[in-house]
């Protein structure tokens, strides 16, 4: 090295040292840039990584219960039950890893005088299907049982107690009764619904759900099974939720489909015929008709792989192949998830948005206040590289830490919130906080790019003049005329100070967009989340009494006891018109195989339900987002018909099915059929499914003969108290299944889920608000500084200073308040018009209080600032302020 390249050396290594420390005297004096960068590039982190994270990390620990108890990832189940040569033909499929056969059996329990449905199932004994255990120990002996909480909670009893369960048996049709001992409270991975939390509620239907209970696997043994399980290699290495597991598990379902089904199928088909052929020849009693019908007959089981394996007379052989989106509390979980990441994907954006101008508007203040050093740095000699990145470094560090704190925040506070709202409809043993480096990282690059890039701009804008022109003070912005000065009449009515306020506003353009533009983005987000409450809260009066017309609807504990619920109902003189139904459980499955638990309401031909349900188009495109049809038969009501099903819009959108397309309807009772869309109808809670009686029949290819009503639809005289306690009283009865009022389910409708997510959004966007505004009030007095000076020169008490700024704000803030709630609703009919919920459809509403709140809480935040503001100006020094900078 030569002695000239080493006197350059240190000649550089001298003027850096000022640069160096000239940046930690800027950090210093300009500490409410400092802080408010950081905490905006915080705000913004946390919403951008908090409701993923918070998302992603339930759907982790659920995805590690699921694998700690084997779940299936396959579930076959036919309509003639299983035997052990399917098994024998499913273990030959590639991909297949392990199989486990299930038995269960349907029964009945007594709770509180009334009979109830259970399923229950024998414990596997090849590990898959493993329940938790949170109470007790597993049964060991045949007269010992596992419940769920559920249970315990609805018959109120506890272990120890007996429960007596009633069941008929398959080859003497005799009835028989067992008595089991309670030794465990288990949670079944099949169903990880909070019985005690608001899953409980009304906006996803349990009429008539079965109570799943357990004993052990070899209490009794049969040749034929309820089901077969089955798990398929490299599935449990692979997130449930996730495309590659659902690719990986298609995969064999098609082997299956295309190897071993349809010959299974045929062979079971031909093993039932002979086994009813021996049957009738041993009793001799064969007639023509039931030879004719010999090559066709077969045993039946549930389809839901939840009844027992009693042998009923069928036409067919089907099987279904079922994946873990038919449980619905995988699917419920993966759709409430998926509507919180929704609002999680779309909030970032404005914050990103929020957060670039407002660091453009902090750091062009900035340099503009350092253009005499910059001019000086650069008649010295420094590269205007060296010189931007004094405002650069500053501008990262404030990201930097904003960024850490937004990743503590965004992967430990937030998400522990989340997590205990959604503890309050999902029951998983252990929940896990997981850090993602491509959010976490990613996140604070994003930010921090997009406000260095806005320095670097500010920089740029200053530093393309010359040295000598910087060393001088910039020409003040020169006022022009404003189109309120030609409305002379209002001009003229006008004061001097008033006039001032406004060619001020238009004098500094760049604040007028920036405040106007800031204020209103946060308005808008503080809006939005009012929106998606107001459009909860309002569900339940929409739904029961908007919709749904009817007081009373009541079902009866069996198709026997049909006839003396009607009786008791018609005696008791409450009802003003009333309508007969069937009313069953029922599963609706998309053409991916989604299923979605929907209650089946089946209405006798010749009856009018119209009066009692109010069938509108469901809303469509912007009319879901604007919250009205866009189709212009929107007012005609719909009629239900006999060529498909009238769906409703919460189980059409959680599906994602319209009218037209086929879908495939697995009832309770009878088994699953393919059925046409007719039309969806707009409905908000709950999940029905109406159909024809002729429908009914073709679809389940019953007789006119066989059909039964067990529900009836009422308008009841009185009061809504004197209703509910009428529906109250009429659900004591032992024929009477459910009975339940739609005041009281009005009453008593809340979603917590949701308006916790919406509180937290709220207090996010305040936030944002009144860091938005604490910038933008700062910037606009540092700029001002001579102007203050000069009005307190000119006699101006601090009074009057006061209010010479704080009216342009206030102006600049009402103007960004009112052009926030347009866009705030715009923005909320979005937000609510993509949440996809199981059991609710949000159609967007927003009170106009909710409008009055949200202005309040912008202008509020607004006079807070304003007031420490006024602290700033009385510590203005007149005589410091305008010192010549020549």
């Amino acid at each position: 090295m030569t002695a000239a390249d080493a006197h350059h050396g240190s000649t550089s290594a001298m003027r850096s040292n000022p640069v160096v420390k000239d940046i930690w005297r800027t950090s210093v004096s300009n500490w409410k840039r400092f802080i408010s960068i950081a905490i905006i590039t915080m705000l913004g982190v946390a919403v951008l990584t908090g409701i993923y994270a918070g998302c992603r990390d339930t759907l982790l620990s659920a995805d590690r219960f699921y694998e700690s108890s084997h779940l299936f990832d396959i579930q076959v189940v036919s309509s003639a039950g299983l035997t052990d040569k399917d098994l024998t033909a499913l273990s030959s499929v590639a991909g297949v890893k392990s199989l486990q056969p299930e038995i269960s059996t349907t029964v009945t329990v007594p709770m509180h005088g009334t009979p109830h449905a259970a399923t229950i199932r024998q414990l596997g004994g090849r590990g898959l299907n493993t329940v938790s255990v949170q109470q007790g120990t597993l049964p060991t002996h045949s007269h010992e049982i596992a419940v769920t909480q559920r249970f315990l909670i609805d018959s109120g009893l506890s272990l120890g107690n007996s429960i007596v369960a009633s069941s008929t048996d398959a080859m003497t049709n005799q009835p028989t009764t067992t008595r089991y001992k309670i030794v465990a409270v288990v949670l079944d991975p099949m169903n990880i619904a909070n019985p005690e939390g608001y899953s409980s509620g009304t906006f996803r239907s349990q009429d008539n759900e079965s109570y799943d209970m357990f004993i052990p696997s070899n209490v009794t043994t049969n040749d034929v099974y309820s089901a077969l399980s089955i798990t398929v290699s490299g599935a449990n290495s692979l997130d449930t939720f996730s495309d590659a597991y659902s690719s990986r598990v298609q995969q064999v379902i098609d082997r299956i489909n295309d190897t071993v089904a349809k010959d299974r199928e045929q062979a079971r088909e031909q093993e039932l015929a002979q086994e009813l052929a021996q049957g009738l020849a041993q009793s001799g009693t064969m007639d023509s008709s039931q030879q004719s019908s010999l090559a066709q007959a077969s045993q039946t089981t549930s389809a839901t792989a939840k009844t027992s394996s009693t042998a009923q007379i069928s036409t067919t052989v089907q099987w279904h192949l079922l994946t873990r989106s038919s449980l619905e509390s995988y699917s419920n979980l993966k759709g409430d998830i998926t509507s919180i990441e929704s609002i999680g994907r779309a909030f970032p954006v404005l914050f990103l948005v929020v957060a670039i101008l407002m660091s453009l508007t902090a750091m062009t203040r900035m340099v503009e206040e350092d253009r005499g050093l910059i001019g000086t740095y650069l008649g010295l000699g420094y590269g205007r590289l060296t010189i931007a990145a004094k405002y650069v470094s500053f501008a990262l560090v404030a990201c930097v830490l904003g960024g850490a704190l937004g990743n503590v925040l965004g992967f430990v506070g937030i998400p522990a919130f989340l997590i205990s709202v959604l503890e309050g409809l999902y029951t998983i043993p252990n929940t896990y906080v997981a850090f993602d480096a491509l959010y976490g990282i990613g996140g604070f690059l994003l930010f921090a790019l997009g406000v260095t890039g806005s320095t670097m701009i500010a920089c740029r804008g200053e530093m393309r003049h010359m040295p000598a022109l910087l060393m001088r003070p910039k020409s003040p912005k020169t006022g022009s005329r404003v189109l309120l000065e030609r409305w002379s009449w209002l001009w003229k009515r006008m004061s001097f100070l008033n006039k001032v306020t406004v060619r001020n506003l238009f004098r500094f353009k760049s604040r007028l967009v920036m405040t106007v533009g800031g204020v209103a983005g946060c308005t808008a987000l503080i809006l939005c989340g009012f929106a998606i409450n107001d459009t909860i809260q309002t569900l339940g009066a929409k739904q029961y009494g908007g919709v749904d017309k009817y007081d009373l609807m009541s079902i009866a504990v069996s198709d026997a006891d049909a006839a003396g619920m009607r009786k008791q109902l018609i005696d008791d003189g409450q009802m003003v018109h009333s309508i007969q139904l069937r009313v069953e459980g029922a599963d609706l499955l998309n053409a991916d195989g989604q299923s979605e638990s929907v209650r089946l309401v089946v209405v006798p031909d010749g009856q009018n339900i119209s009066d009692m349900v109010d069938f509108r188009p469901a809303a469509q495109g912007f009319g879901r987002i604007f919250g009205f049809s866009t189709s212009p038969s929107a007012r005609q009501r719909l009629t239900l018909g006999n060529h498909g099903l009238l769906v409703s819009q919460s189980a059409a959108n959680a599906l994602g099915i319209s009218a037209g397309d086929s879908v495939s309807l697995r009832s309770d009772v009878h088994g699953q059929r393919s059925v046409h869309v007719r039309d969806v109808y707009r409905n908000l809670i709950g999940s029905d499914v109406y159909m024809s009686a002729s429908l009914y029949e073709s679809t389940f290819d019953m007789q006119q003969k066989d059909f039964v009503t067990n529900a009836i639809m009422a308008t009841l005289r009185g009061n809504d108290n004197q209703q509910v306690a009428y529906a109250k009283n009429i659900g004591k009865s032992s024929q009477v299944a459910y009975a339940s009022s739609t005041v009281s389910l009005r009453r008593g409708f809340a979603f917590d889920l949701m308006s916790a997510v919406v509180t937290l959004i709220v207090a996010l966007a305040g936030s944002l608000a009144l860091v938005v505004l604490f910038t933008l009030s700062s910037t606009n007095v540092s700029e001002r500084i001579r102007e203050m000076a000069t009005l307190k020169v000119l006699g101006f008490t601090d009074r009057e200073v006061h209010t010479y700024i704080n009216k342009e704000m206030l102006l600049l803030a009402s103007f960004g308040t009112l052009l926030g709630l347009p866009l705030g609703r715009v923005l909320g009919g979005m937000l609510t018009g993509v949440l996809t919920m199981s059991g609710m459809f949000f159609e967007v509403e927003i009170r106009w209080t909710s409008y009055l709140i949200a202005s309040g809480i912008t202008m509020l935040f607004a006079v807070l600032v304003l007031l420490f503001t006024n602290t700033v100006l009385n510590r203005i020094d007149p005589v410091s302020s305008l010192k010549s900078v020549e």
